[in-house]
């Protein structure tokens, strides 16, 4: 009898997981029933990748992004195979999107794989056998999957402010081609939120309307501005041994004064003085901390380097590190290697500069609250002081936590209620990061049951790049190694 495995949700994730499948033998691939569940929309695409404005970019060169990480390649030669300019750094969304979607056909077309267009609904659990149930509108799908594969990455909404159902509120721009169908004649908008969403939305706005656009966010920062330069770099800290050595370590733990020292050796090693130094020399909140991107656009591009390459090394360091010592990184480096890990194109800073120069965009600081009333929204800011707007966009992100769990999609919300899994104290479901299983505080590890790509955004440390969710979804299938 064939093993029969789901894998529900056909986005990056889903993708990912195929990909690990297909890199089986074929002996073994013989062996498989493999089913793949998404709605038309999203199937071989995913909610980033779905068709929309072409000034939505992605925040990754064309060289620096595949469907297939072992192949990086493969996009510039798609690209090149049907006649779009490759002199590009980036293209938009919907572009690659395409490219997914072609490259989704072709391994469908190897593999044993039955598609089904629907999402699913719920699952069921059979502890005796081991193996679960699926239901897709409410209705029993006729086979019994001996495996897995949670892939759904559509999360809930951040809502800062509680705003939900107000008018002239929207939680969610994406897609962002629907604000076209609203009216912005005259309008001034607040755009919660200052990272790649954010910007997105800042955008098109500024290229589309004449709407006066205002942002804000806790701390104003906005992403860095990826500086694309392809300067060797050759690592003395962050180095595969000495990674090797930590996981390797009798005791199993991490600790922040471990990345203390690493840290100041490699900040020390490539020019720059201590992170303190560094966070205030070349990071700034605002429209400074954009000017600042092109005023040292090599410091910037080694610290963007330095951000990826401590996302690679928390991979699998973040879950040895104690709650306190996450909690210290947090404080003391979390939003900046954020921002310079996840960076803006420059030409999307450049529009947002311009605006800034014109006077059609500017941020608002200190904000403490948002109030709805008769001409529109109130945002009020500290020693009582507010600013009125028509609009307010929301554009802060997703996340699965324990306050907003109830408003996640119904799978998620069955998984939660039946105890099939957990909310990690880090947001998104606690799955064990060297094989992606999922976690349950019923049954411990659970059969057949793993979980991959934003799903588990919070237990693996920045899991938000196409190459490092791809890589994650190889470790569900050991046997390839």
């Amino acid at each position: 009898m064939k093993k029969t495995i789901g894998i529900i949700g056909m986005g990056v994730s889903g993708l990912a997981v195929l990909l690990a499948l297909s890199r089986k033998k074929e002996k073994e691939l013989k062996q498989l029933a493999i089913f793949c569940f998404d709605d038309t929309v999203h199937f071989g695409r995913g909610i980033p990748f779905q068709e929309d404005v072409d000034s939505a970019l992605i925040n990754s060169p064309i060289n620096d992004i595949s469907f297939d990480y072992r192949h990086m390649s493969d996009f510039m030669d798609w690209l090149e195979e049907n006649y779009y300019d490759t002199n590009l750094t980036y293209v938009s969304r919907t572009l690659y999107g395409q490219y997914l979607s072609e490259r989704t056909k072709l391994l469908l077309d190897k593999l044993p794989v039955t598609v089904i267009k629907t999402r699913v609904d719920k699952l069921n659990y059979l502890s005796d056998e081991q193996q679960w149930q699926v239901y897709i509108q409410d209705k029993l799908f006729p086979v019994t999957f001996d495996e897995l594969h949670l892939a759904c990455g559509a999360l809930p909404v951040i809502e800062p402010y509680h705003l939900e159902g107000k008018t002239d509120y929207i939680k969610d721009p994406y897609p962002i081609k629907y604000l076209a169908q609203e009216n912005w004649k005259g309008k001034t908008v607040a755009i919660i939120g200052t990272g790649l969403a954010a910007i997105d939305v800042i955008k098109w706005l500024l290229l589309n309307t004449q709407s006066s656009v205002k942002a804000f966010s806790r701390t104003n920062y906005f992403p860095s501005v990826r500086i694309v330069n392809d300067l060797p770099l050759t690592w003395h800290f962050f180095t595969n041994d000495n990674l090797k050595a930590f996981l390797s370590h009798p005791s199993k733990t991490f600790t922040i004064a471990d990345f203390n020292d690493l840290m100041s050796g490699e900040l020390e090693h490539l020019g720059f003085k201590n992170w303190k130094n560094t966070t205030e020399t070349f990071l700034s909140p605002g429209i400074d901390g954009l000017k600042l991107a092109f005023k040292y656009p090599k410091q910037l591009y080694l610290l963007q380097q330095l951000a990826s390459r401590i996302t690679v090394w928390l991979t699998d360091l973040w879950p040895l590190m104690s709650l306190s010592d996450k909690k210290e990184y947090k404080a003391l480096y979390g939003k900046a290697i954020i921002n310079l890990r996840n960076p803006m194109p420059d030409e999307s800073a450049k529009v947002i500069l311009k605006a800034a120069q014109k006077g059609t965009f500017s941020l608002i600081n200190n904000v403490k609250t948002i109030t709805k009333n008769d001409e529109g929204f109130s945002i009020e800011k500290e020693k009582q002081n507010h600013i009125s707007v028509d609009r307010v966009i929301n554009a802060t992100g997703y996340q699965l936590n324990t306050k907003n769990w109830t408003k996640a999609n119904p799978l998620l919300k069955s998984l939660i209620n039946q105890e099939f899994c957990q909310i990690d104290d880090q947001g998104g479901i606690t799955i064990l990061t060297e094989n992606a299983q999922v976690l349950s505080p019923k049954y411990g590890p659970m059969p057949g049951l793993y979980a991959h790509g934003a799903l588990v955004n919070g237990v693996v440390y920045q899991n938000n790049s196409t190459i490092k969710i791809q890589q994650m979804a190889e470790r569900a299938f050991s046997d390839n190694k």
